[in-house]
């Protein structure tokens, strides 16, 4: 019995220095996980704010008013346990009635999270119910607090921006980013695909960070980083919405990640309208798919590295043997894994990787212009 309560006493203790720095959070927003408070869907706006300046390399304070940047339109379905995050890139243009036409993220710095829920409404079709905005500061502070993210660089990023203070220098790998580095990463942008790319790296980020955040080590340091984030962000959430949001967290929900669907044009992002209609059918308005996944004259851009030619011509084969017409997509670094991408519904992408034998996920990383992509790993195709 003895060895019993001293049992609960050291887990008890255990607990409570994990918990610990979460106290003034709750104190503070008063909000405590409910796993059973999101009954219906809840949409949210979700965008980082960029850092404003009073004079050339001086920081002004914090407003939450700088241009919106890394904006997500994330639905939370607790009915399919799944949170949906369409991204949204910066240089997409909307009008507003009095405010005449500006880029999407401009909308942040002329009237705040209000306006900006306004103009992703008009451009989407979708009106976010609460807005979350973070400042920059919340990346660096999380990602040192959960002991860095494995990321996948894919090249070589350098660039430097001494007014604004960012200086980005990775080398290609997989690798543990700490928060300064991993800001680097998401904001670098400074290629062929511009924001796009940008965009994309983002996604990928979302995939790590949920990866990193569901392990032992990563569940271990939760309370820390929810704490280190928590001063760097502003939300209209209520205390009781707080606490259901975190509780549906604590379900690990599956994530979907989409990319607006479009194309560049017109000095930004034109949006593909009908694509864009059947993802919101889907996974905003929990509509059915309603149509046969065909192969059959797919365009599939097949992704691979250096040295793994060999493969590749293996892989042209089982894909042309199903119908797919192929674009190959050479990249500075082989992919970690092999695997099926679509930035779309997923029926095609569910079909493809069943035929295959391989992994599919629905992702805005899917290479533009292709209906279906084909990461091609070290280990390539199953036989």
């Amino acid at each position: 019995m003895r060895r019993v309560a001293l049992f609960l006493l050291a887990l008890a203790l255990l607990f409570g220095v994990w918990a610990f720095p979460l106290l003034g959070p709750l104190l503070r927003q008063g909000a405590f996980p409910n796993p059973f408070g999101l009954k219906e869907p809840l949409t949210l706006l979700v965008y980082g704010s960029s850092p404003e300046y009073s004079g050339y390399h001086k920081r002004a304070p914090e407003r939450f008013r700088g241009l919106a940047d890394a904006i997500l339109l994330v639905r939370l379905d607790p009915k399919a346990n799944r949170a949906v995050v369409l991204s949204i890139p910066r240089d997409t243009w909307v009008a507003l009635p009095g405010y005449g036409w500006h880029k999407v993220n401009a909308y942040s710095p002329l009237g705040g999270p209000e306006l900006m829920k306004q103009a992703v409404e008009q451009l989407v079709g979708v009106r976010p119910e609460r807005y979350v905005v973070v400042s920059t500061e919340a990346l660096r502070k999380a990602v040192d607090a959960l002991g860095g993210v494995r990321v996948c660089v894919e090249k070589p990023m350098r660039y430097q921006d001494r007014a604004a203070g960012l200086a980005i220098d990775l080398k290609p790998g997989c690798q543990v980013l700490n928060g300064e580095e991993a800001e680097g990463y998401l904001r670098f942008r400074k290629d062929a695909l511009g924001d796009i790319g940008r965009i994309q790296r983002q996604q990928a980020f979302f995939h790590a960070l949920r990866e990193q955040v569901l392990s032992p080590a990563g569940i271990w340091r939760l309370p820390r980083a929810v704490a280190a984030v928590e001063p760097y962000v502003r939300t209209d959430l209520t205390r009781e919405e707080r606490g259901a949001v975190l509780g549906f967290a604590m379900k690990r929900p599956g994530l979907v990640s989409l990319l607006l669907p479009g194309r560049f044009g017109g000095g930004g992002w034109a949006v593909d309208r009908e694509a864009l209609g059947r993802l919101l059918a889907l996974y905003f308005q929990g509509e059915a798919l309603g149509e046969e996944a065909t192969l059959e004259g797919r365009l599939v851009a097949l992704v691979y590295g250096p040295g793994q030619e060999a493969l590749v011509e293996g892989a042209k084969e089982r894909l042309r043997a199903l119908g797919l017409r192929v674009l190959l997509h050479p990249v500075d670094l082989v992919p970690e894994r092999t695997e099926v991408l679509e930035n779309g519904p997923g029926a095609l992408a569910e079909a493809l990787g069943e035929a295959l034998g391989v992994p599919y996920r629905v992702s805005g990383e899917a290479v533009l212009g292709a209906d279906l992509t084909l990461r091609l790993g070290r280990e390539g195709l199953p036989r």
